[in-house]
């Protein structure tokens, strides 16, 4: 077993902040404590965003229009669920992004969450169907990957419609 001076120990501790200091150098801000903690929590709510806006878009496409179901009460709290947990990320995504970005960017998670929100009100009041559902839903989920590039599936090369066309 190898072991570890305390010369080697405080270059192996001090890389990982060196690295941070470099990034935040870059980007002409301040380091502190917490930014580091923020962008992890930053990264995670898009993360759970992002997968809460598909899951929403899957639970209103396995629901079928002419079923007996549409417009009974909690018909669809499954999705009601997923866009309570997207709400509640957007929402910290708020401050994590004031602190991690920029004020520009948090005021557009602000919008992001009061869209989901409105969503999530309109489905609980029975007022959203099955289509408006997803429909609502995409153009979320592409406010939210508009804001957040990393994330855009539209740009996905595989899922692009080829059209072969003989001659």
């Amino acid at each position: 077993m190898s072991t570890v001076d305390n010369k080697q120990l405080a270059v192996l501790m001090i890389i990982p902040f060196g690295l941070l200091l470099l990034y935040l150098i870059d980007r002409n801000e301040e380091p502190t404590a917490t930014t580091g903690k923020e962008q992890y929590y930053l990264t995670f709510n898009k993360d759970e965003i992002f997968k809460n806006l598909i899951a929403t878009e899957e639970h209103f496409r396995n629901i079928d229009e002419q079923t007996d179901v549409l417009g009974k009460e909690g018909f669809l709290n499954c999705a009601v669920k997923h866009l309570a947990s997207a709400e509640g990320h957007a929402d910290e995504a708020i401050s994590h992004s004031l602190i991690v970005e920029n004020k520009e960017k948090s005021k557009k998670f602000e919008a992001l969450r009061d869209e989901i929100r409105n969503l999530r009100h309109d489905l609980q009041q029975n007022s959203v169907t099955v289509s408006e559902g997803i429909e609502r839903t995409r153009r979320i989920r592409h406010t939210f990957e508009t804001l957040n590039p990393e994330y855009d599936v539209s740009k996905c090369a595989s899922c692009k419609i080829i059209v072969e066309v003989k001659p």
